[in-house]
């Protein structure tokens, strides 16, 4: 895995599969369509994580049911906003189980994923790139301002310029969100063990609250 959001991707990508072999009319092995996706990912340099993870899905699925490709694209797309929401609660549960363990930088780092989960997830359905974090950014922007892609910096600061109150809300529990693991790092919460926890839950959730909401109001 070359990134996080690659990491990500997988994990929508098999909770997608998951599903899909579940609710089939004839339930397919899922260890070897987990196996036959895992030997068509990572992409090389993708900007598109999530979008190529879904079409990798499907190709894994065509190749273990005999089914054509077109068909499995149309059951991934049915199931990845439901395989999202699962992974999403399961990195919530994770992130517990980390902080109870005494592991917060891994704790605030999972509630980090979660956030790439639901913005990549926004972002793929709309065919913007969103493999790194620079990208939730101008996904973010593009969200708050009701705007396309800022393809350059100018129209990324006028995206800014122009966002809502949501947005600006959104802008800025992302930045919370994104920024807990290096806080920690530098010692902040040093004399408030229950910080990083509170906080961490409280960006992400309020990140993925804001997120969809706004895309909600701007369904492509």
């Amino acid at each position: 895995m070359n990134s996080r959001m690659e990491k990500v991707a997988k994990d929508v990508a098999l909770a997608a599969l998951r599903c899909a072999s579940a609710a089939s009319d004839s339930p397919l092995d899922y260890d070897a369509l987990k196996e036959a996706f895992q030997a068509r990912w990572p992409t090389n340099d993708s900007l598109r994580p999530m979008k190529d993870a879904m079409s990798a899905s499907a190709q894994a699925g065509s190749r273990c049911s005999g089914e054509d490709a077109d068909s499995w694209k149309i059951t991934m797309s049915r199931t990845w906003q439901t395989a999202v929401e699962e992974v999403v609660e399961e990195y919530f549960k994770a992130a517990e189980h980390s902080f109870e363990k005494g592991e917060a930088l891994e704790g605030v780092e999972t509630l980090t994923d979660a956030v790439r989960a639901t913005l990549g997830q926004i972002a793929a359905l709309r065919d913007w790139p969103h493999s790194s974090q620079g990208n939730l950014y101008r996904i973010v922007a593009a969200l708050g301002s009701g705007r396309e892609w800022p393809n350059t910096l100018e129209e990324f600061e006028e995206a800014l310029g122009n966002a809502s109150e949501d947005g600006n809300s959104l802008g800025a529990a992302l930045g919370a969100s994104m920024g807990r693991p290096d806080m920690l790092k530098f010692g902040v919460y040093a004399e408030n063990p229950d910080g990083p926890k509170e906080d961490g839950f409280l960006f992400a959730k309020t990140t993925i609250e804001l997120a969809n909401r706004l895309a909600d109001r701007t369904i492509p």
